[in-house]
């Protein structure tokens, strides 16, 4: 799709000028004409082109796929056809990212794919559960209800996401606070007080020595620091997605990390079971359903589990025996697969065990709010702690021996 500057007249004869996205001029003079103006000229925007081909190499946020979801469920509930749903999407889309990829969407159908083949075509914006789902609804007939439930698996995912953001800001703005004081402090506040402390001659504790030595480093070094960090975190990013087996190890740490590490394995088992649920609700076989969980946890440590669940029952283990041998998922999964099975109804028992799980991150989350913020004032208390009592000490040692001596 391009970008064109055009120069078009309504109905009334008042002339207006814009810009649109369109695949040719034919294409422009029909949307212009669905809104009731006729084309005059046009040329085709270059700079308007170059920032849709940066922003079409971006994959959509949560909240454009949702509203991307939520169009075509409804559109489709109220008996659109496909196609015009997808053309009303395109036209009204608010970026050229949207209409970028909406166009392609309608062109693949107008040519005669499925939805579920034109959205695998977006691998960077449609995940393979996604494609998987749409190919159940268009099979099944229920590509409207598979939509509606993939919405609210998508609103899950989004209200999740946001509350540990909402989290963690506080700590994050407690943070770099912390950071500028420790700077502040270790720059400025320290030398000028130690200098004084120093010229005395006594004998300093071992904490003073720490906090001149460590002052000397951050006043001299700082930048280098700085540096140094920021390229060991990207240094670990890309080797991390680099090598599997780092990957491997740093997905374990992640989940045992104190306090984040329950709190995020609580999410990802929560988000597999839902995600299984539904799945295996719309008619995807378990052996599928496990499959693509294994993508939906966006954990190789848990991904890796899934797939020896996987194999397992392929051998001809049972489901809950197979999740009762994983030293990685709860026995509660055991329990919930074994009622499934004797019941018949997975996909409730995978609901129960997300619904256990999303209670569970809930609670974990508000308990870790609530715990952040008394640890970050003791954190910052610490160190200032560790100052006053580091210059302070000295010189009341001076000043007490000095008053010894008359």
């Amino acid at each position: 799709m391009k970008y064109f500057s055009y120069k078009a007249v309504d109905e009334s004869g008042l002339i207006s000028r814009g810009s649109m996205a369109a695949l040719n001029a034919a294409d422009l003079d029909a949307r212009l004409s669905r809104s009731h103006l006729e084309l005059i000229s046009y040329r085709q925007s270059l700079i308007a082109s170059l920032r849709r081909l940066t922003a079409g190499a971006q994959s959509w946020s949560r909240r454009e796929l949702i509203d991307f979801t939520f169009h075509l469920e409804q559109l489709l509930t109220a008996g659109v056809p496909l196609l015009e749903a997808l053309q009303e999407f395109r036209d009204s889309a608010e970026t050229p990212r949207l209409a970028s990829v909406a166009s392609q969407l309608v062109d693949a159908i107008d040519n005669g794919k499925y939805l579920s083949e034109a959205c695998a075509a977006q691998p960077a914006i449609f995940g393979k559960m996604f494609v998987s789902m749409l190919q159940v609804g268009e099979q099944s007939g229920n590509l409207d209800k598979v939509l509606m439930d993939l919405g609210e698996l998508l609103k899950w995912h989004d209200e999740t996401l946001s509350r540990i953001q909402r989290v963690m800001i506080y700590p994050s703005f407690v943070a770099v606070v912390l950071l500028l004081v420790i700077v502040f402090v270790m720059t400025w506040l320290v030398p000028g007080l130690m200098s004084f402390v120093v010229s005395t001659g006594n004998d300093l504790p071992w904490h003073t020595k720490a906090l001149i030595s460590t002052s000397a480093v951050v006043s001299q070094y700082w930048l280098i620091l700085m540096v140094a960090f920021v390229a060991l975190a990207v240094f670990s990013r890309l080797a991390i997605a680099a090598n599997r087996e780092l990957k491997i190890r740093w997905d374990g740490v992640l989940l045992r990390i104190p306090l984040f590490g329950p709190v995020l394995y609580k999410i990802k088992l929560a988000r597999f079971s839902r995600c299984a649920s539904l799945m295996y609700g719309s008619g995807i076989s378990l052996i599928d359903t496990l499959r693509l969980g294994e993508g939906v946890v966006d954990n190789l440590v848990l991904s890796n589990s899934l797939g020896e669940i996987r194999s397992r029952i392929v051998d001809g283990q049972t489901v809950s025996d197979s999740f009762s041998d994983s030293s990685v998922f709860p026995p509660i999964f055991a329990r919930m697969m074994r009622v499934g099975e004797n019941t018949g109804a997975m996909d409730i028992a995978f609901n129960q065990t997300g619904y256990f799980y999303d209670r569970e991150s809930r609670e974990s989350i508000e308990r870790l709010e609530q715990f952040i913020g008394p640890a970050m004032i003791i954190a910052v208390g610490s160190i200032m702690m560790w100052v006053v009592v580091s210059v302070i000490g000295p010189i009341y040692d001076l000043v007490f021996s000095m008053s010894g001596q008359f």
